[in-house]
């Protein structure tokens, strides 16, 4: 079973070469190593072809975004199975070798997909692993999902794609990923594979991602921004999901509905913060649509503009306490160093 990595990168030059080498550490080796530089300025592809030589697949293409670089690197590859890596995340030397003894003892010829678990690094909040933050508990080594898709809806994601392995075969039946997308590419194609195969896991944190916040290339700033590319994408995402065929589920299809309705709410509310109004009401008429009247859009925007207010709130008593928290300490140590002296 051949096996091609694809690493997209992008202005990430000293974080490409350790993901390149956590790839070559691999117990399991690869059978090549593609790294797409989509328009770099700062002589990643150049730096990668000097240090690794034919070791690595060098593709350069005009900057075109993360899905146009996957999709640039599983379309050139040879692999039967492909695993993906982003340029400042690395895989744990067994990553591969834990992957495939999973679908050999599970089943081979049954699972067109498996994943791990992974853990964050750069941010002091994130502590624990993504399985734990998802609830996903297994008592064995192995394990396969009996809904992958609802893993896929779920608050918290337990797939990443740099955590997966899949056949390159289903790569090509989805058709890659969508490069109309700016955000949430990854979760579109791992949804739609989920109802392509059955997929199973290694439950064991193999992977580690980068999530530091000072990060000079990353989605962050964009989602803050309200960016409507953000949500055009996610709209895109939900609609098309909605459009598939049969084997969604009804409870899928409630849970997707529910999505793209809060995304439309959200995009309404964004951009009557930017005084947009136009764009705020159509949005708002795209709600009306799936809620059956303008009452409940009323009822809803009240009902958010509550929670909004109770949050406020809550963080205004919080700041206030920790201040006052703060006066008293001041006050108790200069009454006791009153006292002493």
């Amino acid at each position: 079973m051949r096996v091609s990595a694809v690493i997209p990168t992008y202005n990430r030059r000293a974080h490409t070469f350790r993901a390149i080498d956590s790839v070559l550490a691999q117990t399991l080796p690869v059978d090549e190593i593609i790294v797409v530089d989509d328009g770099s300025t700062d002589g990643t592809a150049e730096a990668i072809r000097s240090h690794y030589g034919s070791r690595v697949i060098v593709l350069s293409q005009a900057n075109a975004g993360v899905s146009a670089a996957r999709n640039s690197g599983f379309r050139a590859s040879h692999g039967d199975w492909l695993a993906f890596l982003d340029s400042d995340d690395v895989w744990l030397p067994e990553k591969l070798q834990q992957q495939f003894d999973a679908i050999s003892t599970l089943g081979v010829g049954e699972f067109g997909a498996c994943f791990t678990d992974s853990v964050f690094e750069g941010s002091a909040e994130m502590r624990l692993s993504a399985f734990k933050y998802a609830g996903l508990e297994s008592s064995s080594k192995f394990g396969a999902l009996d809904d992958a898709a609802r893993y896929v809806l779920a608050r918290r994601p337990v797939i990443f794609v740099q955590c997966l392995l899949v056949r390159r075969s289903l790569m090509e039946e989805l058709g890659g990923f969508d490069e109309a997308m700016v955000v949430s590419e990854d979760t579109d194609v791992l949804f739609r594979l989920a109802l392509k195969t059955k997929v199973c896991f290694v439950a064991e944190p193999l992977v580690r991602i980068d999530r530091t916040p000072s990060r000079d290339v990353g989605l962050c700033e964009l989602y803050g921004s309200k960016d409507d590319r953000v949500y055009d994408s996610l709209e895109r995402m939900y609609s098309k999901w909605l459009a598939l065929p049969p084997t969604l589920t009804s409870l899928h299809r409630a849970v997707i509905k529910e999505m793209l309705l809060s995304t439309h709410y959200e995009y309404a509310i964004a951009k009557a913060g930017q005084f947009r109004l136009g764009s705020a009401l159509r949005k708002l008429h795209d709600a009306k649509e799936m809620e059956n009247g303008y009452g409940a859009v009323i009822a809803t925007l009240l009902s958010r503009g509550a929670k909004k207010f109770r949050r406020m709130a809550g963080r205004a008593r919080t700041s206030c306490a920790r201040v006052v928290g703060s006066v008293g300490q001041r006050r108790s140590h200069l009454k006791n160093s009153q006292g002493s002296a």
